[in-house]
């Protein structure tokens, strides 16, 4: 059982009103949410695992001269308990923590809406929604999502991730429905499409962004190897051409020589051979001669 009172969404006094209408309407007030942990009501905990540095520079490549209030780093290490340090500890795993609303994440993500309802993270394994197994998402089994002890009023979330790095720009998506952060960051490389369009599918994120993604790789991803396909393709025939060329002139040189050896042949035959003139006889062609045959006498 939760530890935690669960909260459906929609809220059963907004159960008859279109979910497009509600998300439209908390995209409207995202400002007065957004980076406010003191009107929060849940903390998400995303494990790094293999971070190279500390994950707030990432947060702050990705959202330039905006300090985050909701964002924090603890690091939990083998010896095990967690702390807050500034300096971590050896073999140190850092966790973001992000403190934000329920009603924005579940809105939009299918799985979270199911573990604040009250669902338990291995039934919705299991369930026809996300996310998927863990041999298609690469979280591990033993890093699956698990509710922690809290207050019955603010459940506090482990939420490992395939793609931490793009988590929290999801989040600002969440709550404004703008997807200009994630083109920029995707476009300056600062976070990788693969990575983040696996989350999209391990949280069971909403058909927006997913055409999004679809049509930012047809644009960029697809179409880049399609010129390098095309590049290549116009280099084999290239070589192809430079190839008929080369045999072009290896058979052109061939019935050239052919020819001048024919003619030569023929030439050998006009010539009188040796052995003839060895006899002495006169080989001259001589023109045919009526005189040359003696008229028949006539009959007396």
């Amino acid at each position: 059982m939760p530890s935690f009172n669960p909260k459906p969404f929609p809220p059963p006094a907004l159960s008859d009103v279109p979910v497009e209408y509600i998300v439209d309407q908390l995209h409207s007030l995202g400002a007065q949410y957004w980076d406010k942990p003191e009107t929060a009501d849940c903390t998400i905990i995303v494990p790094i695992p293999h971070a190279q540095n500390n994950p707030l520079q990432s947060l702050q490549t990705q959202f330039p001269g905006e300090p985050s209030n909701s964002v924090t780093v603890s690091f939990e290490h083998s010896g095990g308990g967690n702390r807050r340090a500034t300096q971590p500890p050896l073999n140190a795993a850092p966790r973001l923590s992000l403190e934000l609303h329920m009603d924005y994440l579940s809105a939009h993500s299918t799985y979270l809406r199911g573990l604040f309802s009250g669902a338990l993270p291995l039934d919705l394994m299991y369930s026809q929604t996300p996310p998927a197994s863990s041999s298609t998402t690469g979280v591990p089994p033993d890093r699956q999502p698990r509710l922690m002890p809290s207050a019955p009023d603010h459940p506090i979330l482990f939420l490992p991730l395939p793609d931490p790095s793009s988590f929290h720009l999801l989040v600002h998506w969440m709550y404004f429905g703008d997807l200009t952060r994630i083109a920029d960051c995707l476009h300056r490389g600062v976070i990788q499409w693969e990575g983040i369009a696996r989350n999209v599918e391990y949280l069971g994120l909403s058909a927006d962004i997913k055409l999004f993604l679809s049509k930012w790789y047809s644009t960029w991803l697809d179409a880049a190897a399609a010129r390098n396909a095309a590049q290549e393709q116009e280099a084999e025939d290239s070589d192809t051409a430079y190839s008929d060329s080369d045999d072009d002139d290896r058979m052109s040189s061939s019935t050239e020589s052919d020819l001048e050896e024919e003619l030569a042949d023929l030439e050998n035959l006009k010539e009188p051979s040796s052995r003839s003139k060895g006899r002495g006889r006169d080989t001259d062609v001589r023109p045919l001669s009526f005189q040359s045959f003696a008229a028949p006498q006539a009959a007396s």
